[in-house]
């Protein structure tokens, strides 16, 4: 019975580990996301995005986004992401004020984006794995210091 559990816990142990989710591998290729966002003092509105995804030659992610908003004209917006160390991401978004950060948490499976824009607007987002072609985005928006918007989307995997 002990050589069985000991033989259990070597086999358990050669086996690889699964790989925490690799945000530049799920956004290569097209992606669609549908949403919810709840501005404070605001109706809800749906929003969709668009998003085609290529890796440039130095590993990195580009990613051009088309944002749909009821009412308004599409609007086109690009990430760049490149991996800077172990569950560590950088790069920029033109919404953005300053660089963007992406930290993936692999004990949790999800992955955490935060950057700051205009208007001392602080983003923080939550990519979580929802199936092997969907994520769940938990985005929530400060202002200083008080959370004046939310956005929770799934967003699947086209290609």
């Amino acid at each position: 019975m002990k050589l069985a559990a000991a033989l259990l816990l070597v086999i358990a142990a050669a086996m690889p580990a699964e790989a925490a989710f690799n945000p530049v591998e799920f956004f290569r290729g097209r992606t669609h996301g549908e949403g919810t966002l709840r501005v404070l003092l605001q109706s809800p509105k749906k929003i969709s995005v668009d998003s085609v995804g290529s890796t440039e030659k130095d590993g990195s992610l580009l990613l051009s986004q088309t944002i749909h908003e009821p009412g308004k004209p599409p609007r086109l917006r690009y990430w760049r992401l490149r991996q800077t160390g172990p569950n560590r991401y950088e790069g920029t978004l033109t919404d953005a004020a300053g660089p963007v950060r992406v930290d993936v948490d692999p004990g949790r499976d999800r992955v955490r984006i935060r950057y700051k824009a205009k208007n001392h607007l602080s983003f923080d987002q939550w990519l979580t794995p929802a199936g092997p072609r969907q994520v769940t985005n938990k985005m929530s928006v400060k202002r200083f210091g008080i959370v004046v918007a939310r956005f929770d989307e799934v967003i699947r995997k086209l290609d």
